[in-house]
């Protein structure tokens, strides 16, 4: 849905002259920034404690195939 003129310039003089669509890009990023962090972290955490023989290969595969999913789901989501 689009803003109308007034809407937008209403948006323009509170945020300080700020394009819409660039602080929607911005936010788009850095939620997905955050979200590749995370599953970095994520997998990195789990491989560590599957290293050091604390858990299973099973909860490997499976915290790879959820940080994956939480991805792809958040981008179709977020992104489209």
């Amino acid at each position: 849905m689009a803003m109308t003129a007034a809407q937008e310039a209403a948006f323009k003089a509170a945020s300080g002259n700020v394009e819409p669509n660039l602080l929607h890009l911005l936010c788009l990023g850095l939620l997905i920034a955050f979200l590749f962090f995370w599953a970095a972290w994520a997998i990195v955490d789990v491989y560590s404690g599957w290293t050091n023989q604390r858990l299973k290969e099973g909860a490997m595969g499976r915290a790879v195939v959820r940080s994956v999913l939480l991805l792809v789901v958040s981008i179709w989501m977020f992104c489209s």
